[in-house]
C-alpha cells in the first residue's frame, strides 16, 4: 500500500515536471529530458523484472514523453504491451525502436519472437536475418529465434 502511494506520488510529480517543461518553447532534446527519460526507463526495467507491465508501461509513456527518441523505451514499451496482452502493439513499439536503433540485438530478437508469435513468419525471418548480420558468431540468440521460428512455421496439432 506504501508502494501503491509513493509510485503514485512519484509519477505525480513527474507528470508536473514534464508539464513544466512542456510550457517552454520547442528545442532540442536537452541533457535533462535524456536523463530523465533514462531514468525512468531503468525505473520502468525494475517495474518489468516484477511483472508490473501497466506501471512499467505508464513511466514509459513518461520516459518517451521527454525523449521521444529514446529506442529502448519504445523496446521496453512494446514489452509491456504485449505483456499486457496488446501483441499487435508490442510488435509495432518494437518495430519504431528498431527504427531508431536498428542494429539493437533486443529488439531484433523481439521483433522476431513476436512476429513469430503473431504468425507472421516472413517479418519474424527478417528480424532474424538482421540479428545474423549484426551478431558475432556464434550467436546463440540468433538460435534460439531460428528455433522459435520453425516452431511457429509447424502446422499446430490438435
Amino acid at each position: 500500500m506504501i508502494n501503491s502511494i509513493r509510485f503514485g506520488l512519484t509519477l505525480t510529480m513527474l507528470m508536473a515536471a514534464l508539464t513544466a517543461f512542456s510550457a517552454r518553447p520547442a528545442l532540442a532534446i536537452s541533457d535533462k529530458y535524456r536523463d530523465l527519460s533514462a531514468r525512468l526507463v531503468s525505473d520502468a526495467e525494475q517495474q518489468l523484472s516484477q511483472q508490473k507491465a501497466e506501471a512499467a508501461d505508464g513511466l514509459l509513456n513518461l520516459a518517451l514523453t521527454a525523449d521521444p527518441g529514446n529506442a529502448r523505451a519504445f523496446l521496453l514499451k512494446g514489452k509491456a504491451q504485449t505483456a499486457l496482452g496488446n501483441k499487435d502493439e508490442g510488435l509495432r513499439l518494437v518495430s519504431v525502436g528498431l527504427e531508431i536503433e536498428p542494429g539493437d540485438k533486443e529488439g531484433l530478437r523481439l521483433k522476431g519472437e513476436y512476429a513469430a508469435g503473431l504468425g507472421q513468419i516472413e517479418e519474424a525471418e527478417t528480424a532474424l536475418s538482421r540479428l545474423r548480420t549484426v551478431c558475432d558468431a556464434p550467436c546463440i540468440v540468433a538460435d534460439e529465434l531460428a528455433q522459435l521460428i520453425e516452431t511457429a512455421r509447424e502446422p499446430k496439432k490438435d
